[in-house]
């Protein structure tokens, strides 16, 4: 049988080779072309039943195990047309030589689902037949479905950089896209203003200690004494090989998806026991982000926030092995959205202002110092930044600075 385009790109998400469904269940089948040739899986029940509103899901697990049904003959799962943008976004994610691999796990993932995004939405289109007027189409339909700003400059970013690629391939259609990219201007997104205070920093911890969350209170103080970013506290789960070393998981799956490819991933690049001195009177670190331009560690020193190491004794009574931040349900490190939720669950808990993140915790830190005058190349060093223009963009409070030179002129 002819698939639909749906079962490799997924432009139909409710197709759903191979459905069918009994009482209340619902299965997937291989068609009879392929029982007659001996295919080893028969009926596969999917997940939920009749009437629980995930169509959508068992239509995806559908059009998985239809592509493994093709690929266990040998059918070529790579429907790309050479020229086409689906074919150069292929070899830009999969070419040992792309740039794409220079960066780091965490941005890699986050650049492939923009490629995806891409391969979806032109996958099946020239790239000679993209000029300046279909970019800009391209554009006003982001805009026209509601798309921010920011997620099309992140969008066209990316999408400039799969054109540079195919330009250094000396792939001449693409190289004139590149140029075309190239004098092209997309609004930059708004700097964000808002930073949270000192005060609700503190009302977040000390809720947080209530709730009997203290490894995430700690983990919060660290984060706005020494103006480090969340990763570089709490860690990061990202995709590894089951065999890989270190804390490594295995992602859970339902039950009657055990059909599909395991999964695992690694904790990594969060605060460790081995990086404290014994009396917890400081602690070294390589900052995550700046590894390759910065690798040597950074020294960060305790004995001037008795708070923290206190806290960090308590910590340590669990045992000095490991992470130093872990929930105190799972005793597992927590992952990015659970440390984002908790921050969520609290602010809004105390009626504190809704766009306030736990990722503004450090532009607030940085904030903080610098009203109160601190040197900009001080500001540099404290937030691990190579140069002082990068700080320039954590550091927020304008008005503040306003009016400090109002007052500086009007006292002369």
């Amino acid at each position: 049988m002819a698939y639909k385009d749906a079962l490799w790109d997924g432009s139909d998400p409710s197709y759903a080779p191979g459905l069918s469904k009994g009482r209340q269940y619902y299965y997937w089948k291989p068609s009879p072309k392929f029982r007659k040739m001996g295919y080893p899986k028969t009926s596969i029940r999917l997940t939920g039943e009749e009437g629980d509103g995930q169509d959508l899901l068992r239509a995806h697990e559908a059009r998985e195990l239809t592509r493994q049904m093709l690929a266990y003959y040998g059918a070529n799962i790579e429907t790309r047309e050479p020229g086409t943008w689906g074919w150069l976004i292929h070899r830009y994610k999969t070419d040992r030589h792309s740039p794409i691999h220079g960066v780091k796990e965490n941005t890699r993932t986050n650049y492939i689902w923009i490629l995806d995004r891409w391969d979806a939405a032109i996958g099946r289109v020239a790239i000679g037949a993209t000029d300046y007027t279909t970019i800009c189409d391209l554009r006003d339909g982001m805009k026209a479905k509601g798309r921010n700003t920011s997620y099309i400059h992140r969008m066209f970013e990316r999408l400039r950089a799969v054109a540079k690629y195919g330009k250094m391939l000396k792939y001449a259609p693409a190289h004139e896209v590149s140029d075309i990219l190239r004098d092209m201007r997309f609004q930059t997104p708004p700097r964000r203003s808002v930073t949270p205070t000192r005060e609700q920093i503190r009302a977040v911890v000390d809720e947080a200690d209530a709730r009997g969350m203290f490894a995430f209170a700690t983990g919060l103080l660290i984060q706005w004494v020494f103006c480090l970013r969340s990763v570089d506290v709490r860690g990061q789960w990202l995709p590894c090989a089951p065999d890989a070393g270190g804390i490594v998981r295995k992602l859970s799956r339902n039950r009657r998806q055990r059909l599909l490819p395991d999964a695992y991933e690694r904790w990594q690049d969060g605060l460790t026991w081995d990086m404290f001195d014994e009396d917890l009177s400081g602690f070294s670190k390589v900052i995550s982000k700046t590894a390759r331009s910065m690798p040597d560690p950074i020294r960060f020193g305790l004995t001037d926030v008795p708070e923290l190491r206190a806290r960090l004794f308590i910590l340590s009574q669990r045992g000095r092995i490991g992470p130093v931040i872990t929930g105190e349900r799972t005793g597992m490190p927590y992952t990015v959205y659970g440390w984002s939720q908790a921050f969520r669950r609290i602010r809004d808990d105390l009626g504190l202002p809704k766009n306030l993140t736990v990722m503004d915790t450090r532009a607030g830190a940085l904030t903080e110092a610098k009203n109160l005058g601190a040197d900009p190349y001080i500001l540099r060093d404290a937030g691990q930044h190579l140069n002082v223009t990068t700080t320039d963009r954590y550091a927020r409070g304008r008005d503040e600075s306003i009016a400090k030179v109002v007052k500086l002129r009007n006292t002369q």
